[in-house]
């Protein structure tokens, strides 16, 4: 893999378009090539740089969560462990290679006699002495060598995959035949069973799922890591930062009534995104990730049938919600704060608001007025990794722009 001195050179912004929607990394040939989501402003300082890139491949992985819940998905970053790359690429500069600090303890053999756990065992008197017939000694066993060259060998793969974010750092040797990956894989789950060292199993955790990611004819070839469905993460993330109430007590539904059955019969719920609530009022929120925030196209706004959504969500927690004294409606777009063609340089910021033809959009029912919020693409990023604070008071004070 060629050396990369610069990680700004690396990293490209999505443009959302069909044939250029993919977010995350990509190997070419010899080359890296990191893309980011629409919105978001990449610093030009190589430790921030590498700081972002370290935040975005912790959303990719949002991806492996979300399709874990459908069948039909294929999900082909679920076989790449980034997270225990990462894990163990930290751990090695910071430890080293693995040594075997757990004492594995023999009765009957030679070695050191552990007097310890000797003692407590049966012996017999010979004139004036103790005569121990199985002591314990400590062993340093055939397995704690493999372990020590199966981490070598996932220290190599993980810097093959990841070492360019770190610099330069030597792959240690190891002597590990790739043909034999299941007899590697036996000894680390033997090993992970019998072990109580909590660090030590982690480490195993990790050096097992490097090794499950090989392929079938053992070998390593450098995958692509992304998705070209950001839509999903954005959503996810929005509803993690923000949503402070469990959406599924929120879903509308409807019924049919019908000739010759007994009971009614349900329909499909609908789903909002993310609620949250505060000071008694209750915010619905619809991540929606277009580029109208990027662009100041209108045909990159919500269309009429997402419209209707929100305001019937928040119809149905007026009319069934009695606790709330004001439910608010608002769409959520990535921007970036930093180079827009709004002029606009907040996190957050408020741009206006949608409403219907067949409400009266007069009253005090704001839900029927649905805000339109902007918000930084790389805010909401550090926010969800937490390398920043959310506020979710200046996303409602964003949202109550639409009272005035």
């Amino acid at each position: 893999m060629k050396k990369v001195n610069n990680l700004r050179d690396i990293c490209y912004v999505s443009s959302n378009n069909l044939d250029d929607n993919y977010v995350g990394i990509k190997f070419l040939d010899d080359e890296i090539k990191v893309f980011f989501p629409i919105g978001y402003e990449i610093p030009t300082n190589n430790v921030e740089c590498r700081k972002s890139i370290l935040g975005l491949l912790k959303t990719i992985s949002i991806e492996s969560k979300i399709l874990k819940n459908d069948l039909n998905g294929n999900d082909k970053n679920n076989k790449i462990p980034f997270d225990s790359f990462l894990w163990i690429i930290n751990d090695y500069l910071n430890n080293g290679l693995y040594v075997d600090k757990e004492k594995k303890y023999i009765r009957g053999q030679n070695g050191k006699i552990n007097w310890k756990k000797t003692l407590n065992t049966q012996f017999y008197i010979s004139g004036k002495n103790a005569i121990y017939l199985n002591p314990y000694v400590e062993k340093n066993t055939l397995e704690s060598n493999i372990i020590t060259d199966i981490h070598a060998y996932c220290v190599g793969v993980s810097i093959n995959y990841i070492g360019w974010l770190f610099g330069d750092i030597s792959i240690p040797s190891n002597n590990i035949i790739e043909k034999r990956l299941d007899y590697y894989l036996t000894i680390l789950n033997k090993t992970i069973i019998s072990s109580f060292d909590d660090y030590k199993k982690t480490l195993l955790f990790n050096l097992k799922k490097i090794l499950e990611m090989i392929d079938s004819n053992n070998k390593l070839t450098l995958k692509d890591y992304g998705t070209n469905k950001y839509e999903y993460v954005w959503e996810y993330m929005v509803n993690k930062v923000y949503g402070n109430e469990k959406v599924e007590l929120y879903f509308p539904n409807s019924k049919y009534r019908l000739v010759g059955f007994n009971n009614y019969v349900y329909s499909s719920n609908l789903r909002p995104d993310t609620v949250f609530s505060i000071d008694k009022d209750v915010y619905i929120l619809d991540s929606k990730y277009y580029k109208f925030g990027i662009t100041k196209n209108t045909m990159h706004l919500p269309n009429t049938d997402s419209i209707q959504k929100q305001i019937t969500y928040g119809e149905h927690i007026k009319t069934n919600f009695k606790n709330f004294k004001k439910v608010y409606n608002a769409f959520i777009l990535p921007f970036n704060k930093n180079n827009n063609p709004f002029g606009l340089n907040n996190n957050i910021e408020y741009v206006g608001f949608a409403e219907s033809s067949w409400k009266n959009n007069l009253s005090n029912n704001f839900y029927e007025k649905v805000s339109v919020i902007l918000l930084d693409t790389k805010y909401l990023i550090d926010c969800y990794n937490k390398y920043t604070d959310n506020s979710l008071e200046k996303m409602a004070a964003s949202i109550q722009n639409v009272i005035n």
